[in-house]
């Protein structure tokens, strides 16, 4: 018994209801000549997550009028699909996988668990499906999930198994973070293993404002081997032909299966008693596939490749023209800077710099070669004038004579408006250049730096910016090496550093990563680190500035924990950690 699936890695745009059928009708044409089945992301027809379109009953019209028109497309090809989609049944919203064949609707599955933790609000819109879906293709039977339904153990997998089914189908909208991909990879290695049966894993790519999908669908052996995978952080479509014969072989040598009854300790009746079986023949002999594995980038790779994804999407899902940033010499911006032309191409990055009196020559000569190596245009635009007429003003009006830090946050201000009115002029897309080390303890100005409509390296600490700029120039040697020689400043008073303020990035960031991904104590990160002080200092920066990020602009998520939809804490919030 074989069966060949299509896998259709696509990249769906939220709202998009027309351009995603669009897109899903021609993979499927695409792959229709040569599978019995062809497989679609979670959520494929309305990009992910729609959240709150959700609510809005016209969206769900369109929705069900674009299954339609889904249905009709269909009536041409030869394969089956599986579909997702939110399907509204005029009670109780889902999130489905329909199952479509030659105009029809043979079955619909909806998902069991819904997940509430982390980015995700599934219970806030959806209801949670209680049948689950076996597709009896060519005597092969596939068990259809969705996402977080295969992240339970001895659940619908398992469940599946007994029921027969050589193959656990699992579609995904799964949003990526650094180090993800592989410890998913081995979890769900073991859930074919357990279950003696192939597992096909289809997942979204692409981006929706702060999550990025990388794609890297994939195809699993009964015994672990990877036998396709999927392109990263880019569309994809393969067919792989799966053999199920030996899988009765496997299951009769290993007493695994059926020394484990889907029953509960008390033994109560099983679960799920009900499973919907479609059974469905398509007569067509196919030519058979291997499944093909695309290349695993590095680790710096991947994240660079990761926040392209996040910027490009952004971008042009929005429909900006060109994007515009304040280039300063330093690490950050040089980074942004690249990350910005390798996603919109040089001719649509506009670079500023904005000297003042306190920016040294060398700011001045690195930002102007590296916009030549990238070949960008760099426009001059000092701040000088303007600041010292603010100051003026300062001391006529209100009596301020000396220098203070709101001298130094409104130089970084008035650079702001300067891009801001660029942006409103030409109707740019403001980029921030300010990373997670300093929105994280607040060493940025609210209006100022932080500003902007999109935040490329967000999520990026101190340290991994550095990676990722030397991993860029590896490629190809664009950003000037005193860059990152010099100590980092500001450059918003005479002889700033960082350091001046800030403990070193590397003993900042390790303290800022068991923290805000592990959720370690000020106690436990006070053993690691060796200073109890630095440690209270950190953590009352990062309490403080909560207000600074809760008016942040968003950025790409590249780690588990990242300020956007990972981190909700309160503004108005007067508990201390204690040592």
């Amino acid at each position: 018994m074989k069966i060949n699936i299509g896998i259709a890695q696509v990249n769906s745009t939220v709202g998009a209801l027309s351009e995603n059928r669009k897109k899903i009708c021609n993979f499927w044409k695409e792959l229709d000549e040569n599978s019995h089945l062809v497989v679609f992301p979670e959520l494929a027809l309305t990009g992910y997550p729609p959240e709150d379109l959700l609510l809005q009953k016209d969206f769900l019209d369109e929705t069900l009028y674009q299954l339609e028109e889904l249905k009709k497309f269909s009536r041409n090809l030869n394969s089956v699909a599986i579909i997702g989609l939110p399907f509204f049944d005029g009670f109780s919203l889902f999130n489905s996988a329909v199952v479509i064949k030659q105009g029809n609707t043979l079955g619909i599955y909806h998902k069991h668990y819904l997940p509430n933790y982390s980015v995700f609000d599934e219970k806030r819109y959806f209801f949670p499906g209680d049948t689950p879906v076996i597709l009896e293709l060519n005597f092969c039977k596939i068990g259809i999930s969705i996402c977080e339904d295969i992240w339970h153990p001895e659940g619908l997998e398992r469940l599946y198994a007994l029921s027969g089914a050589e193959i656990l189908l699992n579609i995904n909208a799964s949003p990526y973070y650094t180090g993800k991909s592989e410890f998913k990879l081995n979890f769900l290695k073991a859930r074919a293993e357990d279950n003696l049966a192939y597992l096909v894993y289809v997942n979204l790519t692409g981006a929706q404002d702060e999550l990025v999908f990388d794609g890297r669908s994939f195809v699993i052996s009964p015994d672990g081997s990877i036998l396709a995978k999927g392109k990263v952080f880019e569309e994809d479509a393969f067919v792989i032909t799966l053999n199920t014969n030996h899988i009765k072989n496997l299951r009769l040598l290993d007493p695994r299966l059926r020394e484990t009854p889907f029953y509960s300790s008390q033994n109560e009746p099983p679960c799920f008693p009900f499973v919907q079986n479609l059974k469905i023949e398509d007569p067509r002999n196919l030519p058979e596939f291997k499944g093909k594995i695309s290349e695993e980038p590095g680790f710096e790779e991947e994240i660079y490749k990761a926040l392209i994804t996040g910027l490009k999407d952004y971008f042009f899902k929005n429909g900006f023209r060109k994007a515009v940033l304040g280039l300063s010499g330093g690490i950050d911006s040089s980074l942004t800077a690249c990350i910005a032309v390798d996603a919109l191409g040089a001719e649509n990055v506009l670079a500023i710099f904005m000297p003042s009196e306190f920016t040294s020559r060398e700011s001045y000569e690195d930002a102007r070669e590296l916009a030549k190596n990238l070949n960008i245009n760099l426009i001059e635009l000092p701040i000088t004038q303007v600041f010292n007429s603010y100051k003026i003003l300062f001391k006529e009006k209100l009596g301020y004579e000396d220098f203070s830090v709101a001298d130094e946050n409104i130089q970084a201000r008035i650079r702001a408006n300067f891009l801001f009115y660029l942006s409103n002029k030409e109707g740019y897309l403001v980029l921030s250049t300010s990373n997670k080390s300093e929105s994280a303890t607040g060493y940025t100005t609210i209006y100022g730096d932080m500003a902007g409509g999109f935040a490329p390296i967000k999520d990026v600490y101190k340290t991994l910016v550095y990676k990722l700029a030397r991993y860029r120039n590896s490629v190809n040697p664009v950003i000037p090496e005193r860059i990152f020689k010099k100590p980092p400043t500001a450059e918003l008073k005479p002889g700033q550093r960082d350091q001046d303020v800030l403990p070193p990035y590397e003993v900042l960031d390790e303290i800022l990563r068991l923290y805000l991904e592990e959720g370690k104590g000020m106690e436990e990160i006070a053993e690691r680190i060796g200073d109890k002080g630095v440690v209270e200092k950190v953590l009352k920066m990062i309490r403080k500035a909560e207000y600074k990020r809760k008016q942040a602009p968003i950025g790409t998520k590249i780690t588990k924990r990242a300020f956007g939809k990972d981190w909700r804490m309160p503004v108005t919030n007067a508990f201390v950690e204690k040592l």
